[in-house]
């Protein structure tokens, strides 16, 4: 059966899963496709191609999957604001996501034709380019980073339970009462802490437009 492209990365994607972005090669995965490192490099030219192939593919879901609450009656608050949840979920869906894409992100064709509409619809509502722009990028960094210390910590707790160490660090409370006080009282849901973040986010640009 030919080898083509799309085969190569959803395979290195599944040898991500299994392994880490650390133990991911070009040697496991010519393994795990059964060819040489020839038959792989005719389709990536080298690991760096691959991976960025790899990040591409992962945030394309994101950046391209346009549904029913994106269509025009959307203002821009909440189309970022559901690109922003897809674009979380599109990473912690594989091992090591963000750490992939905010290493390797290349986007593709179709990953710049969106961000290109993108940044056309938010000069419609009456935002400039560079509002527009500084949000876009504002957001995707925000995304990332946050699932980056999701993923760090879920990858923390896996090493400590694997050491019989579950204990939580905490701070003083005599020396850090504030620190203890947001340690101890911070919603323990990801999920909300995320989305009151986002919502940081998008009052402050609201709070600079006419």
């Amino acid at each position: 059966m030919a080898l083509h492209r799309e085969d190569v990365v959803r395979a290195a994607l599944d040898l991500l899963d299994e392994v880490g972005l650390e133990r991911l090669t070009t040697r496991a995965l010519t393994d795990r496709l059964g060819v040489q490192r020839g038959a792989l490099y005719w389709h990536v030219r080298s690991k760096h191609e691959l991976l960025g192939a790899m990040a591409d593919t992962v945030v394309a879901r994101a950046f391209t999957a346009i549904d029913t609450g994106d269509g025009e009656a959307a203002g821009w608050a909440e189309r970022t604001t559901r690109f922003a949840h897809r674009l979380r979920q599109a990473l912690l869906a594989h091992r090591d996501g963000a750490r992939l894409v905010s290493g390797h992100l290349t986007p593709g064709t179709g990953t710049l034709e969106t961000v290109e509409e993108g940044l056309a619809r938010m000069r419609a509502e009456g935002l400039t380019l560079a509002q527009a722009a500084t949000f876009g990028h504002a957001v995707t960094s925000y995304v990332i980073g946050f699932v980056l210390q999701e993923q760090a910590a879920h990858t923390g707790r896996a090493r400590q339970a694997g050491a019989g160490d579950n204990a939580a660090a905490t701070v003083d409370p005599e020396r850090y009462p504030h620190l203890a006080e947001w340690q101890t009282g911070q919603p323990a849901d990801p999920d909300h802490a995320f989305t009151a973040g986002l919502a940081f986010l998008t009052a402050g640009l609201s709070a600079q437009l006419p």
